[in-house]
């Protein structure tokens, strides 16, 4: 499965840049005696879906410290330790994209009087900072896995 859509992150000097963002979702096959990558179009319950990201900077000067922000797909649990991108730091949100930390520093209200720490089952999106400058026409492959639940 692969979706294409615009996109815009922001550059080091918080204006906007305009980026072209490919998903595409496959999931792992047995075929040919070995393993190969199929398009995740028909899913059962606990398979794994590995999710790339291909972000390709459409504008006309090079973004320096460009974010790219991923909504988890729905029905799906974030993978632990999956999220990877050139010289990015990762970080999650679980209140729909307002806020972002590193997994140790998310937490999440259990009840009224209650705090927990999050979980993966938590996350609601994924957050990459790029340290490396995205020239123009450049393409930065930033990848995930998620569980179909």
């Amino acid at each position: 499965m692969i979706v294409s859509a615009m996109g815009v992150a922001a550059g080091a000097d918080d204006s906007t840049q305009e980026f072209v963002i490919q998903t595409v979702a496959e999931r792992r096959v047995q075929a040919n005696g070995g393993i190969e990558y199929a398009p995740a179009d028909q899913l059962r319950v606990g398979d794994e879906i590995f999710y790339t990201l291909r972000v390709r900077n459409a504008g006309n000067s090079a973004v320096q410290n460009a974010v790219i922000v991923k909504a988890m797909p729905h029905n799906t649990r974030y993978v632990q330790n999956s999220a990877t991108g050139p010289g990015a730091v990762v970080e999650f949100s679980v209140d729909g994209g307002k806020s972002f930390a590193r997994p140790e520093q998310l937490t999440v209200r259990a009840s009224e009087n209650a705090i927990r720490n999050a979980t993966e089952d938590d996350y609601t999106h994924i957050r990459w900072r790029l340290h490396h400058p995205l020239a123009s026409g450049a393409t930065a492959l930033l990848r995930f896995r998620a569980v179909f639940k």
